[in-house]
């Protein structure tokens, strides 16, 4: 291990990128330290899928064995159409297992990220709790100060924005910025999020007919769709989503309570699922479940002096393609790749304001364009799926008749995958060539 870098750290957010952020650092012997204003892993009902580019990086990281011992992989793929009859059936996990070295699987968020924060050696490096709350970040050439609600200050030399879309350190960079330059990010804190569809998603527990390791996406309904995936123990994770009657821009994005959930559900009872299973079903067995906007949208400035953007905070993309948690996963190790690099050029020397500016400016160059085109990948798979456009059927029919959708996605995003470049990748001779 090469010796402790002059490199301090501070990383606002418990969240799956910043979690994933402190374990990459930790293996660069960078220093860090994590903040978050919220007690780490809260239950909040969502579920996350793991797939092969998100294993690609926790793998190294020593995490993934202690992931694929939660999760039971995905195998069998169906595309179900609104009457529940199966339209396509794919293998496309186990085929993606072969020539990748990892299964997709999908849990509970709250399980990845306590998995994560358990992992940590130092735990006396997070902060976690309403007193640990990020009230102010003071930023000049010599450094950061972020100041906490109970009054302690924690100093570094780079502050990463890891507290999701709803970011205050994110807003703290506007304001510097924007102190320098009245029009600075004016289009990133304008209307750079928006929101068309909503989502209710959930957890419920076992349901016959619905057997673990299988996922089913029901297209073809004009008034909501559908994503099912049979976990461990047959647990099922749902998703419905549908086209809100206007779009929103982020921060007026709408809140739905309780009541509007239920009110949502209650009008799609009867839809299908399978041939045998409806909504109803999965409704009445849910253990959690919540409705909230599917924001989408990529920043187009991800730093600013000593500051710098990961995971939701730089990024929404609709649940549809299940990879918002795997690119953030990605941005955490692209992150780190330029922070490694940053110290390596260093060689044991205190980096300066313009040695760090060059090396954040270089994780935008390198992860914007990916996240880019995966966000639209799902832009357009969300809209394809609702059958918005009157053609979709005919658009469907055409390409689905020759390739497995399922498959070709998955090959043609992981090829690129933004691997912890420090460390030997585990599944490396697994992966395809040419």
């Amino acid at each position: 291990m090469q010796p402790k870098s002059q490199l301090k750290v501070v990383i606002v957010g418990g969240s799956i990128s910043g979690l994933t952020l402190a374990h990459a650092l930790d293996r660069a012997n960078i220093d860090w330290v994590v903040l978050d204003g919220h007690p780490i892993a809260l239950p909040i009902g969502a579920s996350i899928s793991i797939f092969q580019n998100g294993s690609m990086v926790l793998d190294p990281l020593g995490i993934y064995d202690d992931l694929r011992a939660l999760v039971h992989p995905m195998r069998k793929n169906y595309i179900r159409l609104s009457n529940g009859k199966a339209w396509q059936t794919s293998e496309a996990g186990k085929e993606l297992k072969n020539l990748f070295g990892y299964s997709s699987c999908q849990l509970p968020r709250q399980r990845i990220i306590q998995l994560l924060y358990d992992h940590i050696g130092d735990k006396s490096k997070v902060y976690a709790g309403k007193e640990h709350r990020v009230l102010r970040v003071d930023h000049s050439d010599d450094g950061v100060e972020v100041i906490t609600e109970n009054g302690t200050s924690f100093r570094g030399d780079v502050v990463v924005v890891a507290d999701g879309i709803h970011s205050t350190v994110r807003s703290e960079m506007w304001r510097h910025a924007q102190a320098i330059d009245p029009k600075a990010m004016h289009t990133d804190t304008a209307n750079k999020f928006v929101s068309d569809y909503s989502c209710l998603f959930g957890i419920s527990e076992p349901i016959e007919g619905l057997p673990a390791g299988e996922s089913n996406i029901i297209i073809g309904n004009t008034k909501a769709s559908y994503l099912a995936f049979i976990g461990m123990g047959g647990e099922v994770y749902w998703l419905m989503y549908h086209k809100m009657s206007s779009k929103h821009q982020w921060p007026d994005s709408p809140r739905f309570s309780k009541e509007d959930a239920e009110l949502l559900a209650n009008t799609h009872l009867k839809d299908k699922i399978t041939e045998t299973v409806t909504f109803e079903d999965v409704w009445k067995k849910r253990k959690t479940s919540t409705l909230l906007p599917m924001d989408e949208g990529v920043l187009d400035t991800w730093h600013w002096g000593r500051f710098v953007t990961v995971g939701d905070s730089t990024h929404k993309m609709t649940v549809n393609l299940g990879q918002g948690g795997n690119c953030a996963i990605e941005g955490a190790a692209s992150l780190a790749n330029a922070l490694n690099a940053l110290i390596t050029s260093c060689r044991g020397e205190k980096p300066t304001m313009a040695d760090i500016d060059s090396v954040l400016r270089s994780y935008q160059s390198s992860q914007k364009p990916r996240i880019k085109s995966i966000a639209k990948a799902a832009w357009d798979l969300t809209r394809v799926q609702y059958f918005e456009h009157p053609k979709t059927w005919l658009f469907l029919a055409s390409t689905f008749s020759f390739v497995d959708p399922i498959k070709q996605a998955g090959i043609n995003m992981y090829l690129d995958t933004h691997t912890i470049n420090y460390l030997p990748q585990c599944c490396v001779d697994l992966l395809i060539k040419g």
